[in-house]
């Protein structure tokens, strides 16, 4: 019972699956979905190369299994009873489920490897492409260096068509090795060109390293001085905290002073008041 379950179930999702694929956006989501497949589980002797294998064979078995039963109760003259006609009904049943599944599955299966199939052409085209232009930039290269050639050897001829013999050879190789002199020194001074543009670059990265580093240092000189003049002001603040810290005492003393004098009079006033009794 649970195996005919699983095998409806098994049906319904494979049904579900093609509906899926049948779908316009079903291409890229099979293609995402194969993608990511081939790049995890694929390989021929992967965990889910051999379950898919197993799978297979079971459901085989099962068809096989339920075309026999069906085959036996077809086969056999004696009157069927209710028991076997729902005997029989239940082994076409599970007859057309297994053989639905069977079916399905090989079907995604041909799907898969076929979408697999063309993800890997697909990216091997793509390097061939790369591989291509590669190829065909360097023959146009090779063409334009040819042209120049070319080009330079019409030259040579024109200046040299009317002369034979011995100094016609010797000028053409005086001018064949002034024209790969040439060439030489046309590729070294490219490449001090290129070294000069490097120098450029590194003298300007260090004029803009240098140019942080002043700014970095004026600043720094800025936030020094700033420092410099709040310390004068807190000095200022010190001597006249100072200044008025010796007032307040000399006041102090002048307060004390005026106390003991008054208490003198008061008590010379007191002294001169009893003899006055």
């Amino acid at each position: 019972m649970l195996l005919n379950l699983f095998m409806f179930w098994m049906m319904i999702t494979e049904a579900g699956i093609c509906l899926v694929l049948s779908l316009p956006f079903g291409q890229w989501l099979s293609h995402a979905v194969i993608s990511f497949l081939t790049k995890n589980l694929g390989g021929k002797d992967s965990p889910a190369n051999m379950v898919a294998t197993v799978v297979l064979a079971v459901v085989s078995i099962l068809f096989l299994s339920d075309v026999t039963t069906v085959y036996k109760h077809h086969s056999s003259d004696e009157v069927l009873g209710d028991g076997m006609r729902i005997r029989l009904l239940t082994a076409q049943r599970d007859m057309y489920i297994t053989g639905f599944c069977l079916f399905l599955f090989l079907l995604l299966r041909l799907v898969y490897l076929a979408l697999a199939t063309n993800l890997r052409l697909e990216k091997s085209l793509g390097a061939m492409k790369k591989q291509a232009e590669g190829a065909a930039a360097g023959y146009k290269s090779l063409l334009a260096e040819n042209e120049t050639f070319k080009m330079q050897t019409d030259k040579l001829h024109q200046l040299l068509g009317d002369e034979e013999g011995e100094d016609k050879k010797k000028k053409v190789d005086a001018l064949a090795r002034l024209v790969q002199e040439n060439a030489d020194l046309e590729q070294k001074v490219q490449a001090s060109a290129e070294k000069l543009k490097k120098a450029e670059n590194q003298v300007a990265a260090v004029t803009k390293q240098a140019e942080g580093q002043s700014s970095a240092f004026m600043k720094l000189m800025d936030e020094k001085s700033e420092s410099d003049k709040q310390l004068e002001t807190a000095k200022a603040q010190e001597d006249e905290s100072k200044r008025q810290r010796a007032q307040i005492a000399a006041l102090t003393e002048e307060r004390d002073a005026l106390k003991t004098q008054i208490q003198d009079y008061d008590f010379m006033f007191a002294e001169a008041k009893k003899k006055a009794e």
